[in-house]
């Protein structure tokens, strides 16, 4: 937005987590300094080693994120019952937030026409869980998919990474610094929409529209290949270990603020 732009020129220099922010930044008439510091996840709380709690047996693919447009639930449950029916041995496992009074989840569930013999999802509902209990969340799946349609981060994401599972994600916004054919299953972008939701600051901007039809073909392919996708996710784990800590980003602040230090001498 325009006012954004007009008070982060008044400072000395902006600081934003990720790639696609500073571009857009950039593109949107940022003139002053701008740097990527990028934000990260807790090893204590987030690797393979931590204990999960599997409800069943089935292959779960697990999604976290608050209700709304620009996380695309309408994309994932249809691709979701494309990909599957009541025979396979699936269990779709999505923990929603939902902040909006006026928006009853279940019957946007509803609205959608999903045939009611498909196979079995789960909704852990405005279920606030500690940072440090996600990661027996996330081990408690197999797969995790976001067909978000634009992130300004996508922690859940690189959580999900850093405790081992293959992650389906969005192949646009901020995740693509993490998120690419070695350590995920980036999901193709079928093109570029108009942002329409109840945020107003999304207004005359765009978003992705996550490709469904490979949304489905990525859910079925890491379901029939297994051994491939965990071998995939325990790649995702080291890399987000080695790169995207909390450790990390605070010694790329810190070499920021020295570096300012120095120069204000």
């Amino acid at each position: 937005p325009e006012d954004w732009i007009l008070q982060a020129n008044a400072l000395d220099e902006v600081w934003v987590p990720s790639t696609f922010n500073r571009d857009t930044f950039l593109d949107s008439g940022l003139k002053i300094p701008i740097h990527v510091m990028p934000l990260g996840v807790n090893p204590d709380f987030c690797n393979p080693q931590v204990r999960g709690f599997r409800p069943t047996e089935r292959y779960t693919f697990l999604s976290v994120f608050e209700w709304g447009e620009r996380k695309a639930p309408d994309i994932l449950l249809q691709a979701y019952h494309q990909a599957f029916s009541r025979q396979d041995d699936v269990l779709l496992l999505l923990k929603v937030i939902n902040a909006d009074p006026g928006l009853d989840v279940h019957r946007e569930i509803v609205k959608l026409g999903l045939p009611q013999e498909g196979p079995p999802v789960a909704v852990l509902y405005n279920q606030e869980l500690p940072t440090h209990q996600m990661g027996s969340l996330y081990r408690s799946a197999d797969c995790f998919v976001s067909p978000a349609r634009g992130e300004g981060w996508g922690m859940p994401i690189l959580e999900a990474m850093a405790c081992g599972l293959p992650a389906i994600a969005t192949d646009w916004s901020a995740q693509t610094d993490f998120v690419n054919d070695e350590v995920a299953y980036p999901l193709r972008v079928a093109r570029l929409i108009p942002a329409k939701a109840k945020c107003p600051y999304y207004e005359g901007f765009q978003w992705a529209q996550p490709d469904q039809e490979h949304l489905v073909h990525l859910m079925r392919h890491v379901y029939e290949n297994r051994a491939e996708a965990a071998e995939k996710g325990a790649r995702a784990s080291k890399v987000a270990l080695d790169n995207w800590t909390w450790r990390q980003a605070a010694h790329k602040i810190k070499g920021r603020l020295l570096a300012i230090e120095c120069a204000d001498r």
